[in-house]
């Protein structure tokens, strides 16, 4: 008994995990080389975790100079593939970028193999390229509440899905045949980071209904989600 104890807590400590991080089913004994043989069955060479929990066409690269450009990032990829999206993370206070990028390509089999730029030295500076996770609570979300419905007397929406250099003009600029008045960004209190959404007092009913119709309207290339806003008071 204690010598088969023993052997479960080293089968728990070596828990296996891919390069992602996430973990990988227990092999026993004699039985590696029939699962090589399962993985390379599938032809692709990719041993990629078949999974809801990552964006399937995105990655995420950290640790960039603050200098860096979006030509530069695009750069990177070049003898990856073509770039069909970049969102560059910048600081909410003073518009500098934050070293943080967000890129998303044609496929899932581009995105995969950026990761072998993982580790490249980006000025002087080693970047960490790694796959985009879904956010579980907005997925949540999407999956099991129903649209708010409208709330008589409130004039206010959510506007969310936005890139994160969006600006108060930016918004403003979006509604201008509204008239509103305040856009409230939401802002994480711990980093202080822009959260990618925002809600905007309308003056009138009429203001608000403009805007509604707007919903899934691109702004900086990120289409729009727009929803009546949920009051906080029931």
């Amino acid at each position: 008994m204690p010598i088969e104890e023993k052997k479960k807590k080293k089968k728990k400590k070596r828990g296996r995990k891919d390069k992602w991080g996430q973990p990988l089913p227990e092999v026993v004994a004699g039985e590696e080389e029939d699962q090589e043989v399962e993985l390379d069955d599938g032809g692709d060479g990719v041993d990629e975790p078949q999974d809801s929990s990552y964006e399937p066409n995105k990655v995420v690269i950290s640790g960039m100079p603050y200098s860096a450009t979006e030509d530069q990032i695009r750069s990177l990829f070049k003898d990856i593939g073509p770039v069909q999206q970049l969102q560059l993370s910048k600081f909410p206070d003073s518009g500098g970028f934050r070293g943080l990028a967000f890129v998303s390509f044609q496929t899932q089999e581009i995105a995969i193999s950026s990761l072998k730029l993982d580790g490249s030295k980006m000025g002087n500076r080693f970047i960490k390229v790694e796959r985009c996770r879904l956010d579980p609570r907005r997925k949540r979300k999407s999956e099991f509440l129903s649209e708010p419905k409208k709330v008589d007397g409130c004039f206010s929406a959510y506007i969310g899905n936005l890139s994160y250099n969006v600006t108060e003009d930016d918004i403003r600029e979006c509604f201008v045949a509204s008239n509103i008045d305040s856009v409230r960004f939401a802002i994480n209190k711990t980093t202080g980071t822009f959260r990618g959404f925002c809600h905007v007092d309308f003056a009138d009913d009429e203001s608000l209904e403009k805007a509604m119709k707007k919903n899934q309207v691109e702004l900086h290339g990120r289409p729009m989600k727009i929803a009546y806003a949920v009051s906080n008071r029931h």
